[in-house]
């Protein structure tokens, strides 16, 4: 065998060893290529998976809010026809009965009911219970003043105003021409009202009311309040 046979011999072995190669990469590539679809293929699918199963469950979601709501306005509208029947009122009073009815229907609690009812009575055989003048708290004043105690502790009064004017010291008393805020805290429950003077609060009971009216006092920075308790029937 001469030097050009040999020289030829090794140039064939090395491109048999070339195209090997080429063709060990190309199925590595293939099959990595292969296996990238297929994952990918698995994440779509997974993920319409977990997509459908979402849309099911707020599909599922939204006709259970819906049954809930309805639920909540049947059990308002038994509520509200149980409350109607236990007032005991009587035929004549129908539309009364249905005004409180839808009152209630709506999220207005019997007792509001009750007390803008009374607010409109006309309360009988009041007796004056008390009689003070109270210091009106502002940003820039307020003190023991401010607060009211009546009734051995069973009825706390506190007001808030506004003064003349912002961040003046040497005037701090409240504008009686501004409104006030009026909080009444008793046994049972709180208050609160605000408004300009004179203001009329009513807080009714079961078989009388207690009346406050609010006025303007002769002491600067105070108001006079006023409290009677009036029979209903």
């Amino acid at each position: 065998m001469d030097f050009f046979e040999t020289r030829e011999r090794y140039r064939k072995k090395e491109y048999r060893i070339y195209i090997n190669l080429v063709i060990r990469v190309a199925v590595i590539l293939l099959v990595l290529w292969i296996g990238w679809q297929w994952g990918s293929f698995d994440q779509k699918n997974l993920y319409h998976n977990t997509r459908t199963e979402l849309d099911k469950s707020q599909i599922q979601l939204g006709r259970l809010n819906q049954k809930i709501v309805t639920l909540v306005q049947e059990n308002k509208k038994l509520a509200a026809e149980n409350m109607i029947s236990d007032l005991e009122l009587k035929d004549s009073d129908k539309i009364l009965s249905n005004s409180i009815k839808f009152l209630l229907e709506s999220d207005v609690s019997l007792e509001q009911i009750l007390q803008s009812l009374l607010a409109i009575s006309s309360p009988i055989n009041c007796r004056k219970l008390a009689d003070e003048n109270l210091a009106v708290a502002t940003e820039l004043y307020t003190g023991s003043e401010s607060s009211l105690s009546l009734f051995q502790g069973g009825l706390l009064v506190h007001i808030d105003g506004a003064p003349y004017s912002q961040g003046n010291i040497n005037n701090p008393w409240f504008d009686p021409d501004k409104d006030i805020e009026v909080r009444l805290a008793y046994l049972g429950g709180q208050k609160i009202e605000t408004g300009k003077l004179p203001l009329n609060i009513i807080i009714p009971a079961e078989y009388w009311l207690l009346k406050a009216q609010i006025t303007e006092s002769n002491l600067r920075g105070y108001v006079r309040i006023m409290f009677e308790q009036c029979s209903l029937r």
